[in-house]
């Protein structure tokens, strides 16, 4: 198994950003099984905290591939105005009938955003990927962008509780050793009204969630729950200025994670290795000492937990503790018992 599974499955770096930007190509059905039509909203904003959206300029291409064919899509957008959980902003919307089986590219360059805050132009070149009829083409090429991740996972089909890799490439080379960023969208979405909901659904980590990509261009992060999960890949793209000032062209890829139930399911190795065993009431006492120095081990090795191993709980440790209880379908409560310190130790021994 890879290596960087146990850095990236839920690591969670300190960042000098509480969250980051994020450009949005979003549509709510992601696998079709009939010809239809598929409405986006293309929106800057900051999807996990639910908080500041940005003005959109109007985007340099759009466009979307299929079966090797690219098909111009930039006179579809129209610009909307997006309501925001405290603001409104520029944004565009654009649909597309989608009528032949297999894997559809859309690809979206937005014009460079100033920030101003960090006197730079941001510009996050975005792809999603979109499957109809189940039949899967070519979903993991890659697309000759200047920047891209290539999902080595369906990225329409990822599963809760499961993980995903894909490769970072800077014109069509692995880029190594570069920092993405990784969020989730924390609301929800009204298509009619153009519009976040006021409220955040979950948690937001205290800083940015962030994997390094390894000698390949590699990453590998646990998903924790079902959801619209993003990856941020920043400045990896070849172009460094615009307009006289730095530029940060990073890529993006969203994916969509489903829940899987096998409540029903044949009870194999494989499925043994994941399935959470309910704790009995013999097994509900405070761990020791040494049983929280290898539960935090344990937590370290998955990738959940970046504290000390000193076998004192605190925080960071209830916390790897709600994150791999949320990802397994156990209620959230932080509390680890030495029936989780069995399941947990077991899974770390499988990395």
């Amino acid at each position: 198994m890879r290596t960087q599974l146990a850095l990236a499955t839920a690591a969670m770096l300190t960042s000098s950003l509480a969250q980051a930007h994020f450009q949005l190509l979003y549509t709510p059905e992601v696998m079709l099984e009939k010809p239809g039509t598929l409405d986006f909203k293309l929106v800057f904003g900051h999807p996990m905290e639910n908080g500041h959206t940005m003005d959109m300029g109007k985007p340099e291409d759009f466009y979307v591939v299929f079966k090797g064919e690219q098909t111009d899509l930039t006179d579809s957008l129209q610009p909307i105005t997006w309501k925001g959980a405290h603001n409104e902003a520029q944004a565009y919307e654009a649909s597309y009938k989608v009528r032949r089986n297999g894997d559809y590219a859309f690809v979206l360059v937005p014009a460079p955003y100033y920030e101003k805050s960090e006197d730079i132009y941001i510009q996050q070149i975005t792809k999603a990927l979109i499957n109809k009829g189940g039949m899967p083409t070519d979903w993991h090429e890659p697309l000759g962008l200047k920047t891209e991740i290539v999902p080595l996972n369906k990225p329409y089909q990822v599963y809760a509780g499961g993980s995903f890799t894909g490769r970072l490439l800077r014109n069509g080379e692995p880029a190594a050793g570069v920092e993405c960023e990784i969020e989730y969208i924390n609301t929800t979405i009204d298509m009619n009204a153009n519009a976040f909901a006021a409220d955040a659904l979950g948690d937001v980590p205290p800083s940015a969630i962030v994997t390094i990509t390894d000698a390949d261009g590699e990453f590998t992060f646990g998903i924790p729950g079902p959801g619209v999960w993003g990856f941020a890949c920043l400045g990896s793209g070849p172009d460094t200025e615009y307009d006289g000032k730095e530029l940060s062209q990073d890529a993006v890829l969203w994916i969509n994670a489903s829940p899987l139930d096998t409540t029903g399911a044949p009870a194999t190795a494989a499925h043994a290795s994941t399935h959470m065993e309910e704790p009995d009431t013999a097994n509900t006492q405070p761990l020791t000492q040494d049983q929280v120095r290898e539960l935090q081990q344990a937590l370290a090795t998955i990738g959940l937990y970046q504290g000390s191993t000193d076998g004192v709980p605190g925080p960071g440790t209830t916390k790897a503790v709600e994150l791999f209880q949320r990802a397994h379908g156990i209620d959230g409560t932080g509390e680890a018992t030495s029936a989780l310190l069995a399941n947990i130790v077991q899974i770390a021994k499988q990395l």
